[in-house]
């Protein structure tokens, strides 16, 4: 059952909006869900099964790990909540507690493929007087492969990173720029961003702040990693954020209807 329909996508000369077409989804609120997330669900369609991997995690207040969340009278998650559900990934405790979900796409993308999400990682905050003093970041990633054993190969073949990185005020980018400053302002309510492949090694970047409905768009920005690479999974995760859960939802892979078979 479809829960939404399209998210946000780049609209070009080349591929207007409305000339595509959903080949992947997926969101929380999917029925598929119901008895939790998990390493191997595999719920939507047009992705691989889920990867869950935490590590860091010891015997003392140390924990990291995955749920479905569902938004309370707060509204904490509304703005990015579909069917009033999220996906919430914690990492906190006494050391460097990493959570990382892995997902294969389908097949690999395809230049003019759009991947849109949803994601809210706001302050950071420590939950424990003793913590450890590495930097924390949530996000998500593009990659080449499909390495998802431990929490480690987030950086397995990866073309692009984009964070809300502890003490920075704006998005971070890793790619193959030297500037990793996107200029986009990290805000708690949560952004929607649009990955548009514009060729085999460079993309299009926009994210639109899901409170204020501001869009800030980054063209012709180069991926890193091996070029020509196929970008054949996406990772989401949380790398000891303490006492601030990461939400993402909305998943999902456009194409133009001129690149379908025929």
């Amino acid at each position: 059952m479809k829960h939404w329909i399209c998210i946000m996508l780049l609209a070009t000369a080349s591929s207007p909006a409305a000339d595509r077409l959903n080949i992947a989804e997926d969101d929380a609120a999917h029925s598929g869900y119901g008895g939790g997330w998990g390493t191997g669900k595999n719920v939507g369609t047009g992705f691989g099964a889920w990867f869950l991997r935490s590590s860091g995690v010891g015997p003392r207040d140390s924990h990291a790990g995955f749920f479905i969340e569902a938004d309370n009278v707060q509204g904490e998650i509304s703005a990015l909540a579909l069917g009033g559900k999220a996906f919430s990934i914690f990492a906190n405790g006494l050391g460097h507690e990493n959570a990382v979900a892995f997902r294969a796409f389908g097949a690999p993308l395809q230049v003019q493929d759009a991947f849109s999400l949803l994601f809210q990682g706001g302050t950071f905050r420590q939950k424990f007087e003793s913590d450890d003093e590495r930097t924390g970041a949530v996000g998500f990633s593009l990659r080449t492969g499909t390495a998802n054993a431990e929490t480690s190969d987030l950086s397995t073949g990866e073309r692009l990173r984009v964070s809300n990185t502890e003490g920075e005020a704006n998005y971070q980018i890793i790619d193959g720029e030297s500037d990793r400053d996107s200029g986009v302002p990290v805000n708690d309510a949560g952004v929607s961003a649009t990955v548009l492949l514009t060729g085999p090694d460079t993309y299009d970047l926009e994210i639109t702040d899901l409170d204020t409905n501001n869009t800030h768009r980054l063209q012709g920005r180069k991926l890193g990693g091996s070029p020509g690479a196929p970008i054949e999974s996406f990772a989401i995760f949380n790398l000891d954020a303490e006492d601030g859960d990461v939400r993402f939802n909305g998943f999902q892979v456009t194409r133009p209807f001129t690149s379908l078979p025929r």
